[in-house]
């Protein structure tokens, strides 16, 4: 049973969330406070966290930024504002994907299980560089490199797809969803943050001016 970690000030939304992902058959917890969340985080070691931003104490960029820092799980942040500024800011400091409220709890249930899906058949390697989704690790070098989830889910995409020109509104669409709201600025962050963890790989992704990305195949 795969855990969740909630951390949310309001109760009732809380409470709503986390009794519904019960019946999904999710393990869950709740924290109110900013400052007790890390601590709860680190005792449980969750699969996913769903983070509130305006928390009492230590906000949610606060927190994404530790975790982040010292783990590559899942984390959806949550807020009443919509603004691309927070979701970009968000995305620059790791977070995987991001809701605003109100929230659609089947919508939100959707994401969850985007983001956890493992797909075992997925294992590629070329010229020094592999990539094995069951355990979100990339090889580099025989060197193993941690991918947050998204950045798995964008790298497994980009090589089913390789020597394909993937427009920003289809990389949207197949990894957020096409319920996902925000700006296509979301992909082009994403895809800096896989090419720093892909090191003298990186140039395998191409930016093709106007149209995208393509990943190709290049021996180094």
């Amino acid at each position: 049973m795969k855990k969740i970690l909630i951390i949310e000030d309001e109760k009732e939304l809380a409470y709503s969330i986390e009794l519904f992902l019960r019946k999904e058959n999710f393990e869950t917890f709740v924290i109110f406070d900013g400052d007790k969340a890390l601590e709860k985080f680190y005792n449980l070691t969750p699969d996913l966290v769903l983070l509130d931003i305006n928390l009492p104490n230590k906000n949610g960029w606060e927190i994404c930024k530790e975790i982040r820092e010292n783990s590559t799980l899942p984390i959806i942040m949550m807020t009443a504002r919509d603004s691309e500024f927070d979701e970009l800011y968000g995305l620059e400091l790791g977070a995987d994907d991001y809701v605003t409220k109100p929230i659609n709890l089947k919508i939100l249930l959707a994401r969850i299980k985007r983001i956890l899906k493992i797909d075992g058949k997925s294992n590629y390697y070329f010229e020094g560089m592999g990539f094995d989704i069951r355990t979100l690790e990339l090889s580099i070098d025989d060197e193993k490199i941690e991918l947050s989830p998204k950045e798995a889910q964008l790298l497994e995409y980009f090589i089913k797809n390789k020597n394909f020109i993937l427009s920003r509104e289809k990389l949207i669409n197949e990894i957020w969803g096409f319920d996902y709201e925000g700006g296509d600025r979301a992909v082009d962050t994403l895809v800096k943050r896989l090419r720093k963890k892909l090191g003298k790989y990186s140039d395998r992704i191409k930016t093709l001016r106007g149209m995208g990305y393509s990943y190709e195949e290049k021996k180094i």
